[in-house]
């Protein structure tokens, strides 16, 4: 259906759960008294969630599609698109029999469906084979293995191994992708959805899957290798030196982008144009399933992240993914958007600000309806001109390296994508606007940036380097921190001085090891580091020195080439330390102290003092963090206030934690300047403030000098979100 929507920013998503008591018992009021209390909430689109493992519901598919048409017609009805969402290849099947009670005695599994044990269990003939012959098969043990998946939590950024309990289904089976198709063919014809979410499409097996059949033969086919049997597994997985294994890697993420290509023509066949929605948790440290979402992302429609995390303790973290989403969004052309879990009015609040200051769409999602977002889809439906695709205005750009994450050492996420994590927190907390740039960006792409941070950028090809220098060369600025390039992409090694000379520096680095404190120089301004450690003194060979050691080493430089700079640091400032997500538990859950002395101090201070210049300062305490768009022609400024969200000492907290500043009364802030470098000097006809804590504009004192703008926004206003509007005199665009 159309809603007749004028752009994909003015959808507002929210989620739809349904179960067996929806399946089984509702009637079509039911429905339509659902349908119409999401309307109210002010949501343009649903999307699903049930039955949600939907290869273990195999015997009731045919009510789930007769509920899914119910849904949507009912939706229709309010004019409200719904998109289909549900797991590809998940399951609740379980071999062991106390784990089998266990797990499927959890919320998870639906006890409403009759005989849902044992159909769960069974084993029938889906698309032309048993289902259990299109399992994902380990190549540790050559059995069907676990949906068990590795990845990264704490401070520490350390391994854990997590599974959901079942097994998963090889989407390179023709039998998987037939029977798959078969249900997605029923569900479109019989409900006339608008969109769907294929979620998952991932490998599992804790990374040794999968090698059954069809992905051996297909392997080999691509590469020319052969995948080893169990017996010489352990020699081979893991094995970052293997050029076989980094190929199997790389394999892997290809065929995962490949099936959701194949739906996409699959779904053309049909004459069905899907809106398609993606998301993913983390992207950032690691990418162990080699999930589908990056290698598939010219498809999706909306490109988001889930924010598992509670709100108020995982902002930091949430913020610098949400970076990597706004980045990729633009590329494909479409929003981005971030999912949370608000357990709270106020949590909720909190969580559709960070959304809208980080340039995206929110949507939040709870088992329970008792949470309304209707305040804040009224307010940014009023104002839906000043959220409309937002153009970043940013500091500096991360450069970001998917080869170094997943191609580079079984530490990875530990050795470089902590400290990359760090430097990008650090921006964020320190009041830097940051962007992201990625190693397949054009040189029109890259030179969009005055500057782009390199930190622990390991696997980097030649033409990245060509790139890279090309950059410098017609004007930009790049800073390397930590090491550089020691990698290339077939996994040959090369040193960290080969690297930066093929960028055109002239300097290079010894093997004199420097541990203390240092102080750097640059144009004008200085700062003093507590803790630098190094594996060698640079040679500048005619490049200025910038970091000093205490007596004089040489740890860091700059130099100029053609009409731009390099600098470089190779060395490490601080413990690059990390605030992580904090994942909730049950009940009460384990946080961690607050990191941000520490990201400011080193990271924060250095990237400050290195960027030409800053867009934004708001000058109400370091945690009133501020972020700056071009709208429509005009400037869009946004103010959340992060006082006070994380702990000073490591804690238990619950997900029912308040956040006082986004609490209904909350005590106001006091008056503050926000001070504005905009790009173009142009003359401003008005300033305009707007928060969901007050009706109406306010229109605060300012002043104008150019480029600089000052707006002194007054005492009184605001406890937790700003949005500031700054119409330029003889925009032609209407806000």
């Amino acid at each position: 259906m159309n809603n007749s929507l004028a752009t994909p920013w003015e959808e507002r998503f929210g989620w739809f759960w349904y179960g067996s008591d929806v399946i089984y018992n509702w009637e079509e009021k039911d429905f339509l008294n659902a349908a119409k209390n999401f309307y109210d909430a002010g949501n343009t689109t649903a999307i699903l969630f049930g039955t949600h493992f939907r290869f273990s519901y195999w015997a009731y598919w045919d009510d789930i599609e007769d509920t899914i048409a119910k849904i949507t017609k009912a939706f229709h009805a309010y004019g409200i698109k719904v998109i289909e969402h549900h797991s590809t290849h998940l399951t609740y099947r379980i071999d062991n029999d106390a784990m089998k009670q266990s797990y499927l005695s959890s919320s998870f599994a639906d006890k409403g469906f009759k005989n849902f044990l044992e159909t769960s269990q069974a084993n029938p003939v889906l698309g032309g084979s048993h289902m259990d012959d299109f399992g994902q098969i380990d190549g540790s043990t050559g059995e069907i293995c676990l949906n068990s998946y590795i990845h990264t939590e704490g401070k520490d950024v350390h391994w854990v191994f997590k599974h959901y309990g079942g097994n998963a289904h090889c989407f390179n089976h023709p039998s998987f992708f037939k029977a798959y198709t078969e249900h997605l063919e029923r569900i479109i014809k019989k409900a006339n959805i608008d969109g769907i979410m294929n979620d998952d499409v991932q490998w599992f097996g804790a990374g040794n899957a999968c090698t059954c059949q069809y992905c051996r033969e297909l392997f080999y086919k691509e590469t020319g290798y052969h995948l080893l049997d169990p017996e010489n597994w352990s020699s081979f997985y893991e094995n970052y030196n293997d050029p076989v294994y980094i190929a199997w890697k790389r394999f892997k993420k290809k065929s995962s982008g490949d099936f959701h290509r194949k739906l996409d023509a699959f779904y053309k066949e049909l004459d069905f144009h899907p809106l398609r929605p993606a998301y993913c948790a983390e992207v950032l440290p690691f990418d162990t399933t080699c999930y589908g979402f990056e290698s598939a992302s010219e498809l999706w429609n909306y490109i988001f992240q889930e924010c598992c995390g509670l709100i108020k303790y995982s902002y930091v973290c949430f913020a610098i993914e949400a970076v990597h989403r706004y980045a990729l969004a633009s590329r494909r052309g479409v929003p981005s958007m971030a999912l949370f879990y608000p357990a709270t009015e106020d949590s909720t609040y909190c969580a559709w600000a960070l959304a809208r200051s980080w340039g995206q769409l929110y949507t939040g999602t709870m088992h329970s309806n008792t949470l309304s977002d209707k305040p804040y889809r009224a307010f940014e439906k009023k104002h839906a001109a000043l959220y409309n695709n937002p153009l970043k205005i940013s500091d500096l750009a991360f450069y970001f390296s998917e080869m170094t994450r997943d191609y580079t050492s079984p530490n990875a996420p530990q050795k470089y994508m902590k400290p990359f994590m760090s430097y990008m927190e650090a921006a964020y907390v320190s009041g830097l606007t940051s962007d992201m740039v990625f190693c397949r960006d054009s040189i029109e792409e890259l030179s969009k940036h005055e500057v782009i941070i390199a930190p622990y950028i390991i696997m980097v090809g030649e033409d990245e380097l060509e790139k890279l220098a090309q950059y410098v060369r017609l004007g930009g600025k790049l800073v390397i921190i930590g090491e550089f390039g020691t990698k290339k992409p077939d996994i040959q090694k090369r040193s960290i001085n080969e690297a930066v000379s093929a960028l055109g520096l002239t300097a290079r680095l010894n093997e004199e090891v420097y541990h203390g404190k240092a102080e750097i120089n640059y144009q004008g301004k200085s700062y003093r580091f507590n803790n630098v450690t190094s594996d060698g003194c640079v040679i500048p060979n005619g490049s200025e020195p910038i970091l000093l050691g205490e007596n004089g080493e040489i740890l860091g430089v700059s130099e100029k080439i053609e009409q731009g700079e390099i600098i470089w640091l190779p060395c490490d400032i601080g413990n690059n330390d990390f605030q992580p997500a904090i994942w909730p538990q049950a009940k009460e859950t384990d946080a961690y102290a607050s990191v941000l002395p520490s990201l400011r101090e080193n990271g924060g201070a250095l990237l400050s003092l290195l960027v030409n210049q800053k867009h934004l300062t708001v000058l109400a305490g370091e945690d009133v963090i501020g972020t700056i768009y071009k709208v429509n022609g005009d400037y869009v400024v946004h103010l959340v206030n992060t006082i006070d969200m994380l702990p000073e000492e490591d804690c238990k907290v619950f997900k029912t934690d308040t956040i006082p500043q986004f609490l209904e009364g909350a005590k106001k802030l006091k008056a503050f300047p926000v001070q504005i470098n905009m790009t173009e000097a142009k003359d401003i006809k008005a300033v305009k403030l707007y928060s969901p804590e007050f009706v109406g504009e306010r229109s605060p004192d300012y002043t104008q000098n150019g480029k600089n703008l000052l707006i002194n926004i007054p005492e009184n206003l605001f406890s937790g979100y700003l949005l500031i509007h700054i119409v330029i005199s003889n925009n032609e665009s209407k806000n």
